[in-house]
């Protein structure tokens, strides 16, 4: 089974802000998520859960491996690299100088807190769908001082989909260049489309119902991460509604 994975089928995103990286991290503790720890250049690996970051020491903290003679090893090597799985996602970060220290009365890894931490998804593997009560908006100015305004279906890092009752005027392939997505209190965004495709589907009261779905077209790092919080915020407000 091939597992290398091209640009075209996965979505990059590398979080830099070390407040997004520390609440990942935090959320990755409060999970218990099992984390692998690779390193002597890819040929040692070991199983470790993360146990507390420390901003004041720049720290974080994690299990020690099970086998002595890997723990051994991994306190000589320079650099490691943490990976782990949370829905459909791969994390993955870097480490270096391994040190043990005492924390708690317990013997734990520590390494300085990472500058940075990829995420990695499936392209369109992971769409949010939205709320129809109070819809999120996109508005397209096209050359006239009319715009059309689409409420948002779902979105995801790669793009957006709209459901509208009228058959739209787009063409697929289509670039939208002057585009608005109202997100609320997430804030509001410039972003250029892609128009993918565009399908016919019937409703409950089999009236046609049109889906559209876009693609971004060079978002930007920043925009990528408010995209990812407003995804996040949102999902737990959801979670936290249902389980209310």
């Amino acid at each position: 089974m091939n597992h290398a994975h091209t640009d075209e089928e996965m979505e990059r995103c590398t979080l830099t802000g070390q407040r997004e990286i520390i609440f990942q991290l935090r959320t990755m503790i409060r999970q218990k998520e099992r984390v692998s720890v690779i390193f002597d250049e890819g040929r040692q690996s070991f199983l470790s859960v993360l146990i507390e970051v420390s901003e004041g020491n720049h720290a974080l903290y994690f299990d020690i491996g099970g086998s002595d003679e890997t723990n051994t090893a991994f306190l000589k090597s320079e650099r490691c690299q943490f990976m782990c799985h949370i829905g459909g996602i791969r994390i993955q970060f870097s480490g270096k100088s391994p040190r043990i220290v005492n924390l708690k009365g317990e013997k734990v890894f520590v390494v300085p807190l990472p500058a940075n931490m990829l995420r990695l998804q499936r392209r369109d593997a992971y769409r949010l769908q939205l709320p129809t009560s109070k819809p999120y908006i996109c508005r397209i100015r096209r050359g006239t001082p009319e715009e059309a305004t689409f409420p948002l279906y779902d979105i995801s890092v790669s793009g957006l989909g709209f459901q509208v009752a009228d058959a739209p005027d787009l063409e697929p392939m289509s670039q939208l260049e002057n585009c608005w997505l109202d997100l609320h209190e997430s804030g509001m965004l410039a972003v250029t489309l892609e128009v993918r495709y565009i399908s016919e589907k019937q409703n409950r009261a089999n009236k046609p119902l049109w889906h559209i779905g876009c693609r971004f077209i060079n978002l930007t790092a920043n925009h990528e991460t408010l995209i990812q919080r407003f995804m996040a915020r949102l999902e737990a407000e959801l979670r936290a509604l249902s389980a209310g």
